[in-house]
Parts: C-alpha cells; structure tokens; sequence
C-alpha cells in the first residue's frame, strides 16, 4: 500500500525551483499514479502567477500530459484569500482552468486594496492584534465564505500563520467534501485538531507542499495522522485515487 498521488507542488511559474516537466519525471520517479501543479495565486504579486502567464502555464501542463501518458497531471492553483469577505485572487473565468484548487492564507500576500490591508491584513500579521478573538472571528468568517463561494478542493496547510476556529471550519469542509490537507512542508495541526476534524467527518489529502523537483512525494504528513490513531483509509490519496470537484 501506498501514496498514489502528489496534489500540491510548485514550480517556477510561482516560487518554485523546477519547471513542470521536472515535477511530473520526479512523480514518476518516485512511482506516483498522479501530480497535480499549483502554482501560487493568479494575481501578478511577487512570486505568484501572473494572470498574462496562465495561457502559458495551462500550456506546459498539457505539454507534459502528452509526453507522459502514463501519469495523470492535474492543472491546480494554490490561491491566497485576501479580505473578509472571503475573496481569493482567482477570477470566475481564470478558476473554470483549474483541476485543482487550494486556498489558503499567507502573509506574504498583501491585498491590493487599502479596506483589505486594514481590515484583514494587518491584524494577522501585527502581534497584538493576530491572537486576538476578534481576528479569529473575523478570519473563520471570511474562511467559511470563501468555501461557500469558490469551487475549493484543498484547504492548505491550516492554522499556518493564521488565527482560526477548526470547529466550524471542519463542519463546512466534512459537508461540503472539501479535504484538509496534511503538508509535509508546513503542518500546524496538531493530534488533538485532527482528531477533532476526523470525527466531524473530514476526509484528508496528504502532500507534499514541494517547492524542488527533490521534494515531490514527501508524504512524511502522515506520520503526524498515525501517532494521532487515526485510520489511514481517512486521507484519499493513501492506496486510492481522489476525486476532485468539476
């Protein structure tokens, strides 16, 4: 039994240091069934793709596809949410292009408008403000909007510098079939939050979160679902093949 698939990995169309071609020979290398390439955001920030580079992007995916029958490569982003009204920096007419979307926040990404700055940004990146109830309300707010509204796969390593409440967060993600990832790069979830999440019914995606081709299939996650007792059957890429919403 094994890790089937790798669903979040970064190449130099974002800030990643291999091109996609050098993904998907590092999948195969590793015996992967499946990759999927999620370059950050479609919004032009630095080290995020930029909307002019989609056409590209898409290109090189399909590229790839046609050199490698023999494994199944999923376009993706990994898109950032910017306000609290749950906004992501990916348009209706850009998302309809992806197989695969993650969301996730990351305080790198600054919004483009002063009332977000403000309003949103600020307080999860200012100490005295980010613990505060308040930024939690205001966050978790702005997460459940954001998986009412956006066709999401994949919430992204959550709790990564962000202030949120797991319980509401994980009822919405169990009745909507939206996966909480297990990132190799980046897990903030502890045994107690997955434990809490499995037994809302959350189903769980593990991933590598590679930004070098080296990196593909790290699937060392899921050591942190096993030492929680958690049955490996819960995360959809151990021995199975996903299904990601159309």
């Amino acid at each position: 039994m094994s890790f089937l698939g790798d669903y979040h990995t970064h190449t130099v169309f974002s800030h990643g240091k291999g091109t996609v071609e050098e993904n998907v020979l590092a999948a195969l290398s590793k015996g992967l069934r499946e990759i999927a390439i999620t370059d950050h955001g479609v919004c032009g920030y630095p080290e995020n793709l930029h909307p002019d580079e989609v056409k590209d992007y898409l290109a090189a995916i399909e590229e790839s596809r046609r050199l490698h029958p023999d494994i199944k490569i999923y376009s993706g982003v990994e898109a950032n949410i910017t306000s609290e009204s749950g906004d992501l920096d990916i348009t209706e007419a850009i998302e309809k292009d992806f197989d695969v979307i993650i969301f996730g926040w990351h305080s790198v990404r600054i919004p483009s408008k002063w009332k977000d700055i403000h309003g949103f940004w600020l307080p999860n990146v200012v100490k005295a403000t980010k613990y505060s109830n308040k930024t939690m309300v205001r966050n978790t707010d702005a997460y459940l909007k954001a998986m009412d509204r956006y066709r999401i796969s994949i919430l992204g390593h959550l709790r990564r510098q962000v202030h949120i409440d797991l319980d509401p967060i994980g009822e919405m993600a169990a009745e909507k079939g939206i996966l909480i990832e297990l990132n190799s790069k980046n897990i903030e979830l502890t045994i107690e939050d997955l434990q809490m999440l499995a037994l809302k019914g959350c189903k769980f995606i593990c991933s590598s979160d590679a930004h070098s081709p080296e990196r593909v299939g790290d699937f060392s996650a899921a050591d942190l679902f096993e030492m929680a007792g958690l049955d490996r059957s819960l995360i959809v890429n151990w021995n199975n093949i996903p299904v990601f919403k159309k």
